[in-house]
């Protein structure tokens, strides 16, 4: 049986008779192989600094350290999961009613009226707002960027007249 080759660590001798190294197991699973439950999971990272965030307003500023247990964490993930999971549903149906396939940010407002959320409805609403207007700017200052290079690729491609010679020809024979 032959051996198996291992790397031996720069400077340092391998000897022959060495106990061989075990295959690297397989890389993590690709996304489309995550079970249904790892899927509706959210990041537990973006979780923990939310919750600690808001924790940490109430608990007295933004410097207040705040405690969240393991478990308590989880218990924040799954409800937040449920709720959005509950808000996508009535959204959904919100859509089915007037007749249309793709949930839109009134519907989702509509949504939260339903679920007696209301006191929600308008400081999401001033927040979508202010969203659209950032990317509004943000997509204006793109297509101003785009312009740009697009009209200096276009002085570089065309000819400059004052510089070619047939010009010059076509004037001195006038």
């Amino acid at each position: 049986m032959p051996r198996k080759a291992t790397k031996a660590k720069e400077g340092e001798p391998q000897p022959a008779d060495a106990p061989q190294e075990e295959p690297a197991p397989a890389p993590a699973a690709p996304a489309a192989a995550l079970t249904e439950a790892e899927v509706d999971e959210l990041p537990r990272a973006i979780v923990r600094r939310l919750v600690k965030d808001k924790l940490s307003h109430v608990a007295g500023g933004e410097g207040a350290e705040v405690i969240v247990n393991k478990d308590a964490m989880a218990a924040f993930a799954e409800s937040a999961r449920i709720f959005i999971h509950y808000l996508s549903a009535t959204a959904n149906d919100m859509c089915k009613e007037s007749k249309r396939q793709t949930i839109s940010a009134d519907d989702v407002l509509k949504a939260l009226d339903e679920m007696e959320f209301s006191e929600f409805v308008e400081p999401l609403r001033t927040s979508l707002q202010e969203f659209r207007n950032k990317n509004a700017d943000k997509r204006s200052e793109a297509n101003k960027k785009q312009k740009e290079k697009r009209r200096k690729l276009n002085e570089e491609t065309l000819p400059q007249k004052e510089n070619d010679p047939a010009d010059d020809a076509k004037e001195t024979d006038e």
